[in-house]
């Protein structure tokens, strides 16, 4: 055996490597800690890079345009073998948790837009983009929001790179973090249930977390298999089919065409219709929380509608279809194109059927108003969520009533039937408070930019609630300021914004 090797080397150098950037690698120290954790999830990444490196090769037949997936690829993996060698699995706290969720979107948002910004360097900008914008479409997959800085260049691009912004949407729909406990965590833990919870996931469907992790992919990849299979049997063309199905249950957005599923209208697609009508349905079901998903498929079809989210969800779609189809001029294209943007705006998908850009501030707002609200907590959906607005509504409601009572009266607050405690009330009130201070920040950046206030509200909106519409303000050539706010505001947004502030207060710390 040699005397000298130089990997063990390193790894029994790595006290005093952490000594030096102490005291963030201090045993038990934050970085320390999360390190391992963030390997395993660069390592996952590497095997889901190798999807459209093999159909760059296979389908796109370049075996360049498949290095370009293999090198970033590379990397990850590199990175993932390092970080699992050099630090070792420790008990995870719910601090930790909460900044590892906040890093891993960063790292796995930048290896992920490194595909993007290579195929520029080897093929041009036809169809590469520059380094900040391949940062910029990686984030808009991987959170979900479906902005895009390919514009109507996207129907003249490989399939494999089509494949790699609609995997990045269907796995970032659920969560990179889930994704990690439903294939490489063997048992339930304290690690397992705080990630889970770091994530923004609280319901369970199972009391084993990892079980109710793998649940989720079931149904999630039980409904994404049958919309694709639906679409095709109408007549979209298969791989379209595939892509918008993974796009729209990840209430995502991405699409392989210039104009969203608006493309097949304008074609003249003879069914474009029954497209439309299909893929709505999917779309809210994305938008509904996987715990209520779980009770309709053993057969609580009375839990399921009782539920106040489902219910929630459904009357703000009917009350808001009137009000826009009136304001569009109450005709069958009124309702036809006024209820699938409030779909696709209230659930987060981000397909669009209509050029919204040209749309009135009024129609603009409501739409506005409904990506702020969002989807059904522990759904795909971002945003406020519909359980933090409902909330709201009893709480003004019951605050109304306890006025009138007299003062030896203790009315309790109940929305649906859950009781909340005022200091529950008061977090949904501060969370609510807090998104609205991030949506106005960042509106305020594109209105010193020259942008309208309501078209300002609506793109800012779109970014920080993960939905994808636009009213024209995103795209290559916006400022580079202007696409960093924008990437700030879909990453806090997917994450509920608590764990980037921990993330960015982490250093400050004192150990």
């Amino acid at each position: 055996m040699p005397d000298h090797i130089p990997w063990l080397d390193i790894k029994g150098k790595k006290e005093s490597i952490q000594d030096i950037i102490h005291p963030y690698f201090k045993p038990y120290g934050l970085l320390s800690t999360v390190s391992y954790y963030l390997g395993i999830l660069c390592i996952l990444l590497t095997f889901l890079l190798l999807i459209p490196a093999i159909m760059a090769y296979l389908v796109d037949g370049s075996l360049l345009l498949a290095l370009c997936f293999l090198f970033p690829a590379a990397l990850s993996g590199a990175l993932g073998l390092c970080l699992t060698v050099l630090f070792e699995k420790t008990e995870l706290y719910l601090g930790a948790a909460v900044v590892l969720a906040a890093l891993a979107w960063l790292t796995i948002a930048f290896i992920g837009g490194l595909p993007f910004w290579l195929v520029r360097y080897y093929f041009g900008p036809e169809w590469g983009l520059t380094f900040v914008s391949a940062f910029f479409e990686s984030m808009s997959g991987f959170t979900a929001t479906g902005l895009t800085m390919y514009g109507l260049r996207v129907e003249g691009l490989p399939y494999s790179i089509l494949m790699w912004r609609s995997i990045t949407q269907w796995v970032g729909g659920v969560g990179v973090i889930v994704l990690f406990l439903s294939i490489l965590v063997v048992r339930t833990g304290t690690v397992a249930h705080r990630l889970y919870l770091a994530e923004g996931r609280s319901h369970r469907l199972v009391p084993s977390v990892v079980k109710t992790t793998r649940r989720i992919w079931v149904i999630y990849a039980g409904y994404t298999a049958a919309l694709a299979i639906i679409l095709y049997i109408i007549g979209m063309p298969l791989f379209d089919s595939i892509n918008h199905s993974m796009t729209a249950l990840a209430t995502g957005g991405f699409s392989v065409k210039n104009y969203s599923i608006m493309t097949y209208r304008m074609s003249g697609h003879s069914h474009a219709l029954f497209l439309e009508l299909a893929i709505m349905p999917f779309m809210v079901l994305g938008g509904i929380s996987f715990a209520m998903h779980h009770e309709l498929f053993i057969g609580n079809v009375k839990s399921f509608f009782k539920n106040i989210e489902v219910r929630a969800i459904f009357i703000i779609i009917l009350i808001a279809t009137i009000v826009m189809a009136i304001s569009l001029g109450l005709t069958f294209d009124s309702f036809r194109y006024g209820s699938f943007q409030v779909i696709t705006a209230l659930t987060g998908t981000g397909f669009n059927t209509a050029p919204v850009g040209t749309w009135t501030d009024f129609q603009k707002f409501i739409l506005t108003i409904l990506m702020i609200f969002g989807g059904g907590y522990g759904s795909t959906a971002s945003a406020l969520k519909l359980i933090r607005v409902v909330i709201i509504f009893y709480a003004l409601i019951w605050l109304v009533r306890e006025q009138l009572l007299p003062e030896s009266v203790k009315l309790p607050m109940k929305a649906g039937d859950n009781y909340y405690h005022p200091e529950e009330i008061m977090e949904v009130a501060v969370y609510a408070v807090l998104y609205l201070i991030v949506l106005v920040s960042g509106a305020l950046v594109f209105m010193a930019g020259g942008a309208s206030g309501v078209d300002a509200l609506f793109e800012v909106a779109s970014a920080e609630g993960n939905v994808g519409l636009s009213v024209g303000l995103t795209g290559a050539d916006m400022p580079m300021h202007e696409k960093i706010v924008l990437i700030i505001e879909m990453w806090a947004g997917r994450l509920e914004i608590f764990p980037v502030l921990v993330f960015l207060t982490a250093p400050f710390k004192k150990y």
